[in-house]
């Protein structure tokens, strides 16, 4: 199998993007998927090779794409690490000790609406140029790219047939509220390690809760591990790409 790889600049992000088609073929699938604070922009492509190579379905459908956050964070000591936003780690600390999940949930992190505005952009320039349709998107992330990803479908607004939240949790929750009725029966596939040291298991327990009272169908995937994404979750992302494709061609 003969793998495509290059790098495109979608609105004003730069991104990876791969797949299997022949020249010429567009996909039926576009799977968008955003790496974690202080990662490079490259965290996750390996994925996208990997679930090519494991299920023809996929290779015959998707367009992976993997989008670099905008702030370098270089200049603050993390050489090649890249921000959805900046978050003050000593903070985040704080609130994993004392489990005060309300400095979480209860405001906006600054710069999450305009790396939101940057994401959403991006999306429908690579819809427009593939002539792809929400029904036909795959949108998630890990840790901050899961947290952008989720902001992103309540605010653009878009209905993707999958929202894929690795290690994430809730933030904003007054005017994600506001936002989410809209939302209602979006399918979601969450994971979350037990042991996260990172984002608090309880912080993910009140995402998944939030979104299952504003109707979303989640499933929730919790694992005994730290602050990352194991085999057999991505096994299980598979699996909901392929049903996604399925239901696509119905």
């Amino acid at each position: 199998m003969s793998l495509n790889s290059s790098v495109c600049r979608f609105g004003q992000l730069k991104c990876r993007v791969i797949d299997a088609l022949p020249e010429g073929v567009r996909p039926s699938c576009l799977v968008v998927l955003n790496h974690g604070f202080g990662a490079p922009g490259d965290d996750l492509v390996d994925f996208g090779p990997m679930l090519i190579e494991a299920d023809a379905a996929i290779a015959g459908s998707c367009r992976f794409v993997f989008p670099t956050a905008p702030i370098d964070l270089g200049p603050m000591g993390l050489p090649g690490g890249r921000a959805w936003w900046p978050i003050n780690m000593a903070r985040l600390a704080q609130i994993h000790a004392t489990q005060d999940f309300e400095q979480l949930t209860g405001v906006e992190p600054p710069g999450m609406s305009e790396a939101g505005d940057l994401l959403t952009a991006a999306i429908r320039e690579m819809q427009r140029e593939w002539g792809l349709t929400d029904a036909q998107l795959v949108l998630g992330g890990f840790s901050q790219g899961a947290m952008v990803s989720t902001h992103v479908m309540l605010s653009a607004p878009f209905t993707p047939a999958l929202l894929v939240l690795f290690s994430g949790t809730l933030l904003w929750r007054e005017h994600w509220s506001r936002l989410a009725t809209s939302h209602s029966g979006t399918a979601v596939l969450q994971s979350h390690g037990k042991q996260d040291q990172i984002l608090p298991f309880a912080a993910a327990l009140q995402l998944r809760d939030f979104l299952i009272e504003t109707g979303c169908a989640v499933e929730f995937l919790e694992f005994n591990g730290p602050h990352t994404i194991p085999m057999h979750i991505l096994q299980r992302l598979q699996e909901r790409i392929e049903q996604c494709i399925r239901i696509g061609r119905e």
